[in-house]
């Protein structure tokens, strides 16, 4: 399923643009099975779901939600994640889009159970083994 229709379905709203680091999140791991799935290199040399065109929002705000699911693989908490893409938001004024900060915080706020249900099964031993290694 494409990631808008996936995000709408949750949160009752098409996705804000360009992104919240944790809606593009949830919608990576609602799509690609592990993290190791969506950070796969692809020939032009981004990760999977920065090339996929069923991930909504802006390259640079799939970049941010890669970067939260990182901090997942690596180990990290669920709040840390959740934090990361707060901070990233909130920081950087919805990547200058001032408009569409509130309705982002707010979209976000409505995807975060997901988004916690998701991560807690989403980061499996042998995706982890195979981050690590690489």
């Amino acid at each position: 399923m494409e990631g808008s229709l996936l995000i709408e379905k949750m949160t009752g709203s098409w996705p804000v643009y360009p992104g919240h680091p944790l809606v593009l999140a949830t919608a990576i791991m609602k799509i690609f099975p592990t993290f190791t799935d969506a950070n796969a290199t692809t020939e032009h040399g981004w990760s999977a779901a920065l090339s996929d065109q069923r991930i909504p929002g802006a390259g640079d705000h799939v970049g941010a939600a890669m970067r939260v699911l990182e901090i997942g693989a690596k180990g990290g908490a669920v709040d840390e994640m959740v934090q990361y893409a707060t901070r990233y938001w909130t920081d950087g004024r919805a990547g200058g889009h001032e408009r569409n900060v509130a309705s982002g915080i707010e979209q976000a706020a409505a995807i975060e159970p997901h988004f916690r249900a998701a991560a807690a099964s989403w980061f499996t031993a042998p995706a982890l083994a195979e981050t690590s290694a690489g």
